[in-house]
């Protein structure tokens, strides 16, 4: 009876073992595929924020609204796009939700420039002949008003290079290439209406030596009606900094990515970093600064009512860029007013470097480089007490020392690109 029931304790044991094993072996199996379904909704998400990225660098127009992009989706997988406005870009947000497990991927996005195919210069039309004096050096596809280029003569100095033109010469237009008109309501919005909506959005930027906002969340940002002074901090991300009077930058202060806007704004010699700067009156940037891509300087006038209106204030109604600075991005300025004048909007003083795009809706005065694309309304030289209208001295607009495709300023109808990755 002992060995019965001893076998059948036996037996049983052998059976809960069997029945173990094949448990843990189906609970394996079932984990193992689970895992791989996983893994591969994981890789899916990604690619899958990829080509929402696609969607919207293709997609024209501005929405407040996310959007669900239709595709062959399988089951519990969706993608969601936003396209917005940062600056003079555009802001790409792409969300991919596969069961619990969400994926998003941000990406600011401009016009793509290409460096051999683009103009490397756009005079626009205004019957004037560009003029290049001394050391001036324009390589590159041109547009140039009917009247073509000469030579000209300033202080003594003549034209010292081979030719007036290193590449290929077409004429221009009228108007300077088109804006896409959402970029200029945005600027015209950020200076007249922007205010920060609530609480949660204000960031108070003398407690903290160190701010970071993701752009996966929401704006945030800081406002004061009195001026501002950003030193010893740093401060990343998605956030804008508005002053009513004046912002201006110390070089201990380590900015990245964010808007900066005010009537004024002044940037000290030496200041490191990338972000735009958004004004109404005057952008002056110092000696040595280094502002990585991509970077933007825009000064917005809407003086279209005041025409006429003139300063006596130096660097007043102009962007100011020091000698040995090196600034890689856009530099832009926009007015609304039409009659043509003899005052400098954007100054490039010698041995300053523009690496990429100057769009300027005024005078352009350039004593530097800009390694990129030019458009402008005219150029200006200031010699001796003299203006010389549409003439170049010493100035350099090249094509060579630019990566063959880059972003800039979003244009009307034009293929875009990714300028920098988020986070």
């Amino acid at each position: 009876m002992k060995l019965k029931s001893g076998a059948l304790q036996f037996t049983v044991f052998i059976g809960v073992l069997i029945a173990l094993l094949l448990s843990g072996m189906i609970l394996y199996a079932y984990t193992f595929i689970y895992m791989k379904e996983q893994s591969k909704g994981a890789i899916e998400n990604i690619q899958l924020s990829d080509t929402g990225i696609a969607y919207l660098l293709q997609q024209e127009n501005i929405s407040s609204d996310t959007l669900t992009v239709d595709f062959e989706e399988k089951e519990n997988q969706m993608l969601q796009t936003h396209l917005s406005l940062w600056g003079i870009f555009e802001k790409a947000h792409s969300k991919t939700i596969f069961r619990k497990k969400i994926f998003i991927k941000t990406a600011l996005i401009g016009s793509l420039i290409d460096a051999e195919e683009s103009p490397t210069l756009f005079l626009q039309e205004t019957q004037n002949p560009l003029s290049v004096v001394g050391n001036t050096a324009i390589r590159g596809n041109v547009y140039l008003p009917s009247q073509g280029v000469k030579t000209g003569y300033i202080n003594g100095n003549s034209y010292y290079g081979s030719q007036p033109i290193y590449g290929i010469q077409k004429k221009s237009t009228p108007v300077l290439p088109n804006l896409k008109k959402s970029v200029l309501e945005m600027i015209s919005f950020y200076l007249k209406e922007y205010k920060i909506l609530n609480q949660e959005e204000y960031i108070p930027l003398g407690n903290h030596q160190k701010i970071v906002v993701s752009f996966k969340l929401r704006t945030k940002g800081s406002y004061s009606k009195n001026p501002i002074l950003l030193e010893n901090q740093e401060i990343t991300g998605n956030i804008i900094i508005k002053s009513d009077t004046l912002i201006r930058v110390k070089k201990t202060a380590l900015l990245k990515d964010l808007i900066l806007i005010a009537p004024i704004i002044e940037i000290e010699d030496g200041t490191t970093g990338n972000f735009q700067a958004i004004a109404s009156k005057k952008i002056t940037v110092g000696k040595g600064c280094q502002l990585d891509y991509p970077s933007a300087l825009v000064l917005y006038q809407d003086n279209k009512n005041n025409p006429y209106i003139q300063s006596n204030k130096p660097f007043d109604n102009q962007i100011f860029i020091d000698a040995g600075t090196t600034l890689k991005g856009s530099v832009c300025y926009f007015q609304t007013k039409e009659p043509t004048d003899f005052q400098t909007q954007i100054v490039l003083e010698t041995d300053a470097r523009i690496k990429g795009q100057v769009y300027c809706m005024g005078n352009f005065e350039l004593r530097g480089t800009v390694s990129g694309t030019v458009a402008t309304r005219q150029f200006i030289a200031n010699q001796s007490g003299s203006i010389f209208v549409n003439h170049i001295y010493n100035g350099v607009i090249e094509n060579e020392n630019i990566p063959t495709i880059y972003g800039g300023i979003v244009m009307d109808a034009t293929p875009k690109t990714v300028l920098k990755w988020l986070y």
